[in-house]
Parts: C-alpha cells; sequence; structure tokens
C-alpha cells in the first residue's frame, strides 16, 4: 500500500525537508538524522526514488555528488503534508 510506505521512519521528514530547502545532497539530508543506520536511510532514498517522489541527480564535480530534490509529485505530496503539519497543530 503506497500511503503506509510514507509513514516509515524518516519518509514523511525527508520529503518536508526537500520542500523546505529545495535540492541537498546526500550527506546533508543524512545529517538530519531522520533515519538511524546508513542502510536504511539509503534504502529508503531509493524507494523514495522508485515511486518518483525524489529525483536523484548525479553532478559532474571532483568528487562526483549526489543532489535529491522533489519531483512534482513530491512537490503534491509535501503540499498535503504540510497542510496535515497545520491541521494537526491547531
Amino acid at each position: 500500500m503506497a500511503l503506509r510506505f510514507l509513514f516509515r521512519k524518516g519518509a514523511v521528514e525527508i520529503i518536508l525537508y526537500l520542500h523546505e530547502v529545495g535540492r541537498a545532497n546526500y550527506y546533508a539530508i543524512q545529517r538530519q538524522g531522520f533515519v538511524g543506520s546508513r542502510q536504511t536511510f539509503s534504502n529508503l532514498l531509493k524507494e523514495l526514488e522508485v515511486r518518483g517522489i525524489i529525483s536523484r541527480r548525479v553532478v559532474d564535480s571532483r568528487p562526483p555528488r549526489v543532489e535529491y530534490s522533489l519531483t512534482e509529485k513530491g512537490r503534491r505530496v509535501a503540499e498535503i503534508l504540510e497542510q496535515l503539519k497545520v491541521a494537526l497543530s491547531v
């Protein structure tokens, strides 16, 4: 079920973080501490990408970097999550 995936540890937080900052590299997201282990974090990013919520872009630099940002679908999900956050804080 797609909705259940969103409520895995760290998924909502990563989506909202990328919504706030626009784009970020792997380590900038990891430093936020949304997920405990590096393997779990990597798997979560891959699943978000496979589901079309985030996009991954390799930046041609020395050393190569990877940046993540929300797709259009991801931005729509983030806006809904922001609305829920506001509604629940009242």
